[in-house]
């Protein structure tokens, strides 16, 4: 881009367009969010737009509280097994404590306003990197492509607390550092170098603390500095060079290293190998069920990422050229490169990792034709050749990812269910365990400030299947049974079951029989929670709570919620799936798309009664239900399957049908929130 710009201009050009772009695409859905309080604040917070931030917001809340134990046990997570706190308080956490305590303001309000600015922050090292490295639109394709790809925008959208940008900003750092060390001159530059260098590692570990990507930067910042020696066949007996590479080691942190071989081999299993299967003795993974860990196709990782295939594969092939004219450079790359081609196998997440890379090869490429223009077509307009390439890469760019200029985050929660968790709180002892579903974990922590089964890390055990079933049998005591008995019996005890030879499906009867409790309790009182958004949710908590050990699959059962209108003599219309069915009660059928479905169940649950009308003309059929909510004569309607009228998930959420000599009713905000307490 030589047009009449000073170099230090040309640097400053190339760091404000992305910033300013990736601010505005951040910041720009602030007005909608204070138009609408309603929908997107509690209490005068601002909600959540991840379950994790939950996690950050209350460890910073423990740290400002001075609970806070490195490394000691966390009283609020994975009864009765628990898990311990991090061994240092993670970045953000740490930042948000002293910023809460300063300013007097929750996390998220300081969040709200924060997060969008630490988002984009990431351009500041890639776009020094890759101009070093003279390639100036390709820092420009690369940064510009990082702020405004959909998937990234939407991991460090307004009021997401989560490492997103930890871990961009890291990525583009810790090779900037490297680079750095290797093209010094003097012996001050290079001490600066590793001074900077080490700053960033051990940010990235504060900031992140799974370790397997610093100890994977490390082998590629090894690889960087032997390839030269590699590649002209130099004998590496250097004592200079094996120095260099010990003074790396050292800035990375040999104990961090040495816990990043362990936890890149669980990684690898976890992710790559085992990605989706069982997990101990055939209990089901709940990896299937999360969104962000689904694998896309190739042409929905291209939307997200550079904004269409098209673009993609021009990217794509830009980053090979990029690697064949400048392979020593593109070593510096590599692990970001390797974490993006995860989402090839599964886990979408990790297609952040890839829009920069792209972007790099996009900018790249026509880094290549500006030069070739210039060299071959002597004239004076060429000068302007790159400034109109720039001006091409940053239109096509933004108008590639229109829909980013667009987007508006959403609360991960209505403020109703965050109310029913603010509520919690007030209405459960401060020991009480609570039993729902695993989503709601880290919020329930951070709300109520209870001990909750499971959550956002630690849902992926038999735990979560055991949830799942006590919510989806049909027996209220087996229900019962199986939460006391997970109360007693945890993650350990059941790998203990396994150990001892027994099956999944036996230790299942053990747990839904009460045989494990030997009229015991546990000390904690346990709370039942549901929830409005859990309607959805039984989607997947069905599949896992009806999983078969044999087939390795369980059954979704559909719970459909709707607001009917009722129009007698013709019938109950209501809206399903963008159409109009029609409920005839007295036929006991429903009519949608000109088919005719039996209907096998229509309950009516008023404040005063329950009633169930079923059809003994079918032996089988839907199941339809009319239940009143806390508004003063206002009617929600379901329609599910038998199977799922009788779970107990909706006998006692949606129905509010219990056992009074098993739960107690604490509160019913339906469909807000019910809670029962197990006696």
């Amino acid at each position: 881009m030589n047009f009449r710009f000073s170099s230090k201009a040309l640097l400053l050009l190339l760091l404000v367009i992305p910033l300013s772009v990736g601010l505005w695409v951040r910041y720009k859905p602030v007005g909608f969010w204070l138009e609408h309080k309603e929908t997107f604040f509690v209490d005068d917070r601002p909600i959540f737009t991840a379950y994790d931030s939950y996690y950050f917001a209350r460890l910073a809340d423990d740290y400002r509280m001075g609970v806070f134990k490195a490394g000691e046990r966390d009283p609020l997570r994975f009864v009765p097994d628990y898990t311990e706190y991090p061994e240092v308080i993670p970045f953000y956490s740490w930042l948000f404590a002293h910023l809460s305590q300063i300013f007097n303001k929750p996390v998220e309000n300081l969040a709200f306003w924060l997060t969008p600015l630490l988002a984009v922050l990431f351009v500041i090292p890639l776009t020094l990197l890759l101009y070093k490295l003279g390639t100036a639109l390709g820092a420009l394709g690369a940064s510009l492509t990082g702020v405004l790809s959909f998937i990234y925008l939407v991991r460090s959208s307004l009021n997401r607390l989560d490492t997103d940008s930890i871990i961009y900003f890291s990525i583009f750092a810790i090779p900037l550092g490297v680079y750095l060390y290797s093209t010094a001159q003097s012996r001050r530059e290079k001490y600066i170098a590793l001074f900077l260098l080490f700053l960033f590692v051990h940010l990235f570990y504060w900031g992140y603390l799974p370790p397997e990507l610093i100890f994977a930067f490390w082998l590629f910042s090894v690889l960087y500095l032997l390839y030269p020696h590699i590649r002209e066949r130099q004998r590496l007996g250097d004592k200079n060079l094996w120095k260099e590479v010990d003074l790396i080691t050292l800035v990375f942190n040999p104990l961090i290293l040495a816990k990043g071989i362990f936890s890149l081999a669980v990684k690898v299993y976890v992710y790559i190998l085992h990605f989706g299967k069982p997990v101990e003795g055939g209990f089901p993974n709940v990896q299937v069920s999360i969104s962000e860990l689904r694998k896309f196709d190739i042409g929905t990782i291209a939307d997200i990422t550079v904004g269409n295939l098209p673009l993609f594969i021009v990217g794509a092939l830009g980053l090979l050229l990029f690697a064949y004219r400048k392979p020593r450079a593109f070593i510096l790359f590599l692990p970001t490169l390797l974490m993006g081609l995860i989402a090839l196998k599964g886990a979408s997440r990790f297609a952040m990792f890839l829009a920069p890379l792209l972007g790099l090869g996009i900018g790249f490429l026509l880094e290549l034709v500006g030069d070739y223009i210039k060299e071959n077509f002597q004239s004076g307009i060429s000068r302007f050749v790159k400034p109109l390439l720039g001006g091409a890469l940053i239109a096509t760019l933004i108008v590639a990812n229109l829909r980013s200029f667009h987007f508006i985050p959403r609360p991960i929660m209505t403020p109703a269910v965050a109310q029913a968790f603010i509520e919690l709180g007030r209405q459960t002892p401060p020991d009480a365990w609570i039993y729902t579903w695993w989503d709601y974990g880290y919020a329930i922590q951070y709300y109520a400030r209870r001990a909750t089964f499971h959550d956002g890390g630690t849902q992926n055990s038999p735990k979560t299947y055991f949830i799942a079933l006590s919510f989806t049998v049909s027996s209220p005591q087996k229900g019962y049974n199986i939460s006391q008995s997970l109360a007693l019996c945890g993650k350990e005890c059941i790998e203990k079951l396994l150990e001892e030879g027994k099956t999944p499906e036996q230790i299942k009867a053990l747990f839904e029989s009460g045989k494990l409790l030997r009229d015991r309790k546990p000390e904690h009182p346990i709370y039942w929670v549901f929830t409005g958004d859990l309607i959805g949710k039984f989607y997947w908590i069905s599949y896992f709570g009806t999983w078969d050990f044999k087939t390795l699959k369980g059954r979704h059962y559909s719970l459909y919620q709707t607001v009917c209108l009722e129009r007698p003599p013709k019938g109950i219309f209501c809206p399903v799936g963008g159409k109009t069915a029609l409920f005839d009660p007295l036929k006991m059928v429903l009519v949608l798309n000109a088919k005719v479905y039996p209907v096998k169940i229509f309950a009516i649950r008023t404040p005063e009664e329950l009633k169930i009308y079923t059809n003994k003309k079918f032996p089988t059929g839907n199941a339809i239900e009319k239940v009143f909510t806390f508004k003063r004569d206002f009617y929600l309607w379901y329609i599910t399957e038998e199977s799922a009228f009788y779970t107990n998930f909706n006998q006692m959420f949606v129905l509010r049908k219990y056992n009074p000599q098993l739960f107690e009713r604490v509160d019913d905000l339906f469909p807000n929130y019910t809670f029962y307490r197990l006696k």
